[in-house]
This record gives C-alpha cells, structure tokens and sequence, in this order.
C-alpha cells in the first residue's frame, strides 16, 4: 500500500475529497490526481474513501504558494490595512471589514456597499481621492492570468510581453497551479483558453466567478465557435473568437481600466 494511503487515520481532522475541493477552489477529481500523485497525505476509510488530514493539505498550499511566488517575481501584496497599519498587526476593525474578509485587492470598489453590508471604512476618513493607498494601487497595473496548456500560446504571448503593455502575466495549465496563482497573483483577469475542452472551461469560468479571494475577477474566453461554452454571458468579461495576443488583451484592457 503507498504511503500517502494508509489504512489507519492519525487522530486528526479529516477532510473529504469534496471538502478539500472546496477549500481550494478546485474540482474533487483533481485533489484524487493529487492524492495518486503522492502530493499530498491521505488515508483510507474502511468503505475505500479518501480522507485527507487538513495539516496535510494545509502544508501542501503552503509549500505550493510559497513556489508560485518564486515562480512569479512577485513579492506579497500590500492589502489596504497591511498599509495603513503600521505596527503590522491587524486591527480588530479590520477584520470585521468585508474587503478584508474577500480580501479584496481595491478597496475603493467596495466603498458603495452600506455598513450593514460589512464595509466598516475604519481608515476611510475623506474621499478615495485623498487617500494615499488609493493613489498607491490605482498606479499599479491589472494582473492577468492566462489558463491554457499549448505552449504554442504561452511562448507567443511571453515573447511579446517584453513590448510595452498595461498589465502584469502569469500562466497555469492545470486548476491545481491555477488556484495556486489565484492565492499569490490575485488576477484581475484570467484569460481561458477553451481549447481546454467545453465542459472544462465552463467549469473553470464558474469556479473563477464563485472564488471569494478574487471577488471582481474578470473572465475572458478565447476560442473558435465550436470551443466555446454557451449560457456563460453572465459569467464573463469578454469573448475572444479570432487570434489572440497580447494587442488583443492590451485593447481589453485598455478600455476597462481599474
């Protein structure tokens, strides 16, 4: 028997393949290829279910996020109450705050939503305009993150990021290195390439939507007619039917600014 399948389970939370699934924003069929693949420890219940400890999966995210900031060149992102607070502790008020709970990149995208609705504005004390980590972010440029496996795609748009463009990129192949880069990058953007598969891209365009880390994500689909999903209007951004490069995403972009 392989050792990340033991039969006899530590005292220890236990987790389904479904609520593992969940809690990385991935489907259970890709945390039994984890599990096959010895990625991360589970255990067998005596009717043949997956049970994975969470300290378990929890190191294996850990590790995993810990390499797609490597990967990336990206040092952690500066939330609005990292920056306001100085002694680096959390204020209370903070964590009663609905863009800390969504972990919202912009705050000011919040700043409409009613106090009962849980956007508290500890350090909102004038306008938007006034205050120094709006003007900090609203300089950044978008993250984009594009899902496809032809390396065809990925080579031509990387060779042409070196051009001037309006946004920073990252790419993952799999729902597994995209959840990964969905915790470190926090797109703004992810671009789905349906050559995936119909289903697959579907799938990737709802789960992207419900993800509470990247509650204003945007979604593009890029495909020909017989690749792209249909009913997934109200779940993306754009639609992209002819060739796709970075002029294509720079024009996107461009005219929806954030």
């Amino acid at each position: 028997m392989r050792r990340n399948q033991r039969s006899s389970p530590p005292t220890q939370q236990l987790l389904s393949t479904g609520e593992a699934a969940a809690l990385c924003s991935v489907t259970p069929d890709t945390v039994l290829k984890w599990i096959r693949a010895g990625r991360v420890e589970a255990h067998r219940t005596p009717g043949g279910h997956h049970r994975i400890p969470r300290v378990a999966l929890k190191k294996m995210l850990d590790t995993d996020t810990r390499h797609a900031r490597d990967s990336s060149g990206e040092g952690s992102f500066q939330y609005c109450w990292e920056f306001k607070s100085r002694s680096g502790a959390i204020p209370k008020g903070c964590r009663q705050c609905v863009v800390y709970r969504s972990r919202t990149h912009r705050c000011y995208e919040m700043t409409t939503l009613p106090a009962e609705a849980g956007h508290v504005g500890l350090f909102c004390k004038g306008t938007c305009d006034e205050c120094d980590y709006y003007r900090l972010v609203l300089g950044q440029r978008p993250n984009v993150l594009v899902v496809t496996d032809r390396e065809r795609m990925r080579t031509s748009l990387e060779r042409d990021t070196g051009k001037p463009s309006d946004f920073n990129l990252q790419f993952a192949d799999c729902e597994y290195r995209c959840s990964m880069l969905v915790e470190q990058f926090r797109p703004d953007y992810v671009v789905i390439d349906c050559s995936l598969g119909t289903s697959r891209s579907r799938e990737f365009a709802t789960q992207l939507n419900r993800d509470p880390r990247i509650p204003f994500v945007r979604v593009i689909l890029v495909g020909n007619g017989r690749q792209l999903p249909g009913e997934c209007d109200k779940l993306v951004f754009a639609t992209v039917r002819h060739r796709f490069d970075v002029n294509t995403l720079n024009e996107l972009i461009g005219g929806n600014r954030l």
